[in-house]
C-alpha cells in the first residue's frame, strides 16, 4: 500500500535528473534563506523579546487579551527558534527517525496552539457577548483556563500528528528531517490539516455566521471591546490565514504526489520549501502586530525611545562641553 510504505521517497535534489534545474533551484532556496535570515529571524526575536518582557513588567495588570497574546508571543518566539532547523537549506538535516519526530512533534505543538489560541481570542473577545448559546457550553471562565484548554488541545492534535509519521519500526534510522517529515504518511498532512487549517476556518465561518445573523436581528448585546482589540485580532486573523492558506496548499499537494507515488519535480520542492519559510514569517509578523498595534507594548516601545532619545541628547550634551 503506498500509503504505509514510503521507503521509496526522496527529495527531488537528490535524484540528480535534471542537475541544472535542481542546481537553479537550490540557489533559489538558498537565496530565499539568506533573506529570512537575515530580516525576518533577528525582527522577530527583538519584537518577540520586548513583547515578553512588557508582558512580564505588567503581570500584575493582565487582561484577557494580555494573557492571549502573551501566549502567541511565547509560541512565535519558539517558532522562530525552530526556523534554524532550515538554516542548512538547501541542504536538509541528517539525523534519526527518532530526533526527527520529536522535533516535528514539538514544532506542531506550537503551529497547533497558535491557531487554537487566534480562535479562542476570537470567541472570548469578539464574539463571546453575541453568542450567549455558546455561554452554557464553555463553562471555563478565566483566560488562564483557555489557556490551558488550548495547550491540551495542541498536545493531543500534535501527538496524533506524530502517530502518522510512521517510523516506529525505524526509530534509529537515518533520514533527511524537517519540521513536517518528507517520509511522513500521506494521512500525516491531511490531518495536519483538518486539525490546524480546515477545522479552524470551519469554526471561524460558524462564528461570523451567527454573529451576521445577530446583527441583521439587532439584538446582540454592546460589546466592550475597543477599537485596538478589533484592530490586533483582525490584522492577526488575516496574516495567519494567509500564511497557513499557501503553506497548508503545499502540504495538501504533497499528499497528493504521495498517494500518486510521485516525488514530485524540483519545482515542487523550492515551492514547498518556501512555504515553510512564509510559515516561519507568520510568527516575525505576529510579533510586530503585537508590538505595534497592542497598547501596553505599544505604549512600551514609545517610552523606550524616548528615554533612548533623551540619553542620546545628554551624551551629545556631554561632549559638547568636554569639547
Amino acid at each position: 500500500m503506498v500509503s504505509h510504505n514510503m521507503t521509496w521517497i526522496k527529495y527531488p535534489s537528490e535524484e540528480f535528473i535534471e542537475i541544472e534545474d535542481i542546481i537553479r533551484i537550490q540557489n533559489i532556496i538558498s537565496r530565499f534563506m539568506h533573506i529570512y535570515i537575515a530580516l525576518f529571524v533577528p525582527t522577530s526575536l527583538v519584537a518577540g523579546t520586548f513583547n515578553l518582557v512588557t508582558f512580564i513588567k505588567g503581570h500584575t495588570k493582565m487582561e484577557k487579551l494580555d494573557f492571549y497574546l502573551l501566549d502567541l508571543t511565547v509560541t512565535n518566539l519558539l517558532v522562530t527558534l525552530f526556523s534554524f532547523t532550515a538554516i542548512t537549506r538547501p541542504e536538509y538535516i541528517s539525523t534519526t527517525n527518532l530526533s526527527c519526530g520529536v522535533l516535528s512533534f514539538f514544532f506542531n505543538i506550537c503551529y497547533f496552539n497558535a491557531q487554537y489560541i487566534q480562535i479562542v481570542m476570537s470567541y472570548t473577545l469578539l464574539f463571546q457577548n453575541y453568542l450567549p448559546c455558546l455561554n452554557m457550553v464553555m463553562l471555563i471562565k478565566k483566560p488562564l483556563g483557555y489557556v490551558s484548554l488550548v495547550f491540551v488541545c495542541a498536545f493531543i492534535s500534535s501527538l496524533g500528528g506524530v502517530m502518522l509519521l510512521g517510523t516506529v519500526g525505524s526509530l534509529h534510522e537515518n533520514t533527511l528531517c524537517q519540521v513536517d517529515p518528507l517520509t511522513a504518511w500521506p494521512e500525516y498532512e491531511i490531518v495536519k490539516f483538518s486539525l490546524g487549517f480546515g477545522m479552524a476556518l470551519i469554526i471561524k465561518v460558524v462564528f461570523f455566521t451567527l454573529l451576521i445573523g445577530k446583527l441583521v436581528r439587532k439584538d446582540a448585546p454592546p460589546q466592550k471591546a475597543d477599537t485596538s482589540t478589533y484592530l490586533v485580532m483582525l490584522t492577526i486573523t488575516l496574516i495567519m490565514f494567509a500564511c497557513r492558506l499557501f503553506y497548508n496548499i503545499m502540504l495538501l499537494n504533497r499528499s497528493r504526489h504521495k498517494l500518486q507515488g510521485d516525488n514530485g519535480s524540483p519545482r515542487d520542492e523550492l515551492i514547498m520549501n518556501i512555504a515553510e519559510l512564509v510559515l516561519f514569517g507568520e510568527s516575525c509578523m505576529n510579533n510586530l502586530v503585537i508590538l505595534f498595534l497592542h497598547k501596553p507594548c505599544k505604549l512600551a516601545l514609545n517610552k523606550s525611545l524616548r528615554n533612548l532619545t533623551k540619553r542620546c541628547r545628554r551624551e551629545e550634551t556631554h561632549d559638547s562641553i568636554a569639547l
